[in-house]
C-alpha cells in the first residue's frame, strides 16, 4: 500500500518534495503506522524501485527482434522500448534515471542493468551468431549504461526522453558495441 502510494506521488510530484508522511497520507494510514514498515521514505523508494525494475525487465522480455535485419536494428529497438517504458512511467523515470534519484537507488539500479544487459545479449544471440567475447556481461552492461546516460540527459533537459535523445542513445549504444561486434553477424540457423 505504501509502495503504491509512493509511486502515485512520484507520477505527480518531484521526488525531493515527497516525505514518508506524504506517502502515509496518500496511502490513508497514520504516519506512525508507516514507520512500522519503513523508517525513511528512501526505504519505500527502494521497494518501489525493485517493482519498477521487474516491470521494465518484463516489458523488455516481451520485445521481439526476430524481424530485425541486423543486430544494430535489434539494439535500437531494445533501446527504444526502454525509452518508451520510462516515458510511460514517470515514477520509474524519476526513480531509476532521474537526476534527483538518491544515490542508493541508482547504485541498486546498476545491478538491474546487468540483468537488462543480459536480456539485450539474449535478444541478439537468439537471432544472430555472437562471436566469442572475453567479457560479454561487462560489455553489454556498459552498452546499457550508455543508453541510460542519454536517457538521463534528456530527462534533465526536457523532463522526458525525446525522440532525438532516444535516437542518439541507440546510435551511441550501437557505436560502442561495434567495437566488439562485426557489422554483419550471421543469422542463427533454425532447426
Amino acid at each position: 500500500m505504501l509502495v503504491d502510494a509512493s509511486r502515485k506521488l512520484l507520477r505527480a510530484r518531484e521526488i525531493d518534495e515527497i516525505s514518508l508522511a506524504d506517502v502515509a497520507d496518500e496511502a490513508g494510514i497514520p504516519k506512525s503506522s508507516a514507520y512500522h514498515f519503513f523508517s525513511h521514505v528512501l526505504e519505500v523508494y527502494e521497494a518501489a524501485a525493485s517493482d519498477m525494475e521487474a516491470e521494465l525487465q518484463a516489458d523488455l522480455d516481451g520485445l521481439s527482434v526476430a524481424d530485425c535485419g541486423d543486430w544494430r536494428q535489434a539494439v535500437t529497438r531494445f533501446v527504444s522500448r526502454g525509452a518508451a517504458f520510462f516515458n510511460a512511467n514517470r515514477d520509474a523515470m524519476q526513480l531509476l534515471i532521474g537526476p534527483k534519484s538518491p544515490s542508493a537507488i541508482k547504485l541498486k539500479d546498476r545491478q538491474n542493468d546487468f540483468a537488462i544487459a543480459g536480456q539485450l545479449r539474449d535478444k541478439i544471440s537468439g537471432n544472430f551468431e555472437l562471436p566469442e567475447l572475453a567479457d560479454t556481461p561487462e560489455i553489454f552492461f556498459r552498452a546499457i549504461e550508455i543508453a541510460d546516460l542519454f536517457f538521463g540527459l534528456s530527462v534533465i533537459r526536457h523532463g522526458h526522453i525525446t525522440d532525438a535523445f532516444n535516437d542518439e542513445a541507440g546510435r551511441a549504444t550501437c557505436a560502442y558495441l561495434s567495437l566488439y561486434l562485426p557489422v554483419v553477424l550471421p543469422r542463427v540457423r533454425r532447426a
